[in-house]
């Protein structure tokens, strides 16, 4: 009960945070085509990334690595590897205020850089992973549709109810590929 009174205090400062900003109607088309600098935000949850050959190797081949910045929660640090010279940034639990919206001075350092396309791989709805997204002021923040996430992505991906983790990161390759 305190957990979920947390959360929607945190998704109620990020309303009123973002209330004045508002995202101008975009065209997608080659909106990632020609994106040069990409936010991606892993999983936050605890449960082992799944194999996701597909993105790793999109992304590998369409961005940088210089030009990649992810944050990650500390038990999928491993993920770097893939991606050695991207910047990589932690964010832990200390980095977060109690209503699970990250705190200023680590916020401005996450979105130091600016960005053209974040993309967020956290499959339910987490405060701090939308919030960054948003905060990055990135043209196209991608993002799994759940309930509330319409403040924070203007491009959501639908997760069917039978989708495994792996199917959902391969359909968020697969639409990324389309733009």
């Amino acid at each position: 009960m305190l957990e979920r009174s947390r959360r929607w205090m945190g998704y109620q400062g990020a309303r009123l945070h973002f209330r004045r900003s508002h995202d101008p109607v975009r065209q997608f088309k080659q909106s990632v085509s020609s994106a040069r600098r990409l936010l991606l935000v892993l999983p936050f949850d605890t449960l082992p990334l799944p194999p996701a050959q597909k993105l790793v190797a999109f992304l590998t081949s369409r961005f940088a690595q210089e030009n990649i910045t992810v944050v990650t929660a500390e038990q999928h640090f491993a993920f770097s590897r893939l991606l050695p010279r991207a910047h990589v940034e932690r964010l832990t639990p200390a980095d977060c205020t109690v209503f699970l919206l990250p705190r200023g001075a680590r916020m401005q350092e996450i979105v130091a850089r600016p960005f053209d396309l974040a993309v967020d791989l956290n499959l339910d709805f987490v405060i701090p992973s939308g919030y960054i997204c948003r905060e990055s002021k990135a043209p196209v923040r991608v993002g799994f549709a759940r309930p509330r996430a319409d403040l924070f992505f203007n491009f959501q991906i639908q997760r069917g109810a039978d989708t495994s983790r792996e199917q959902a990161f391969d359909r968020l390759a697969q639409c990324l590929q389309m733009f």
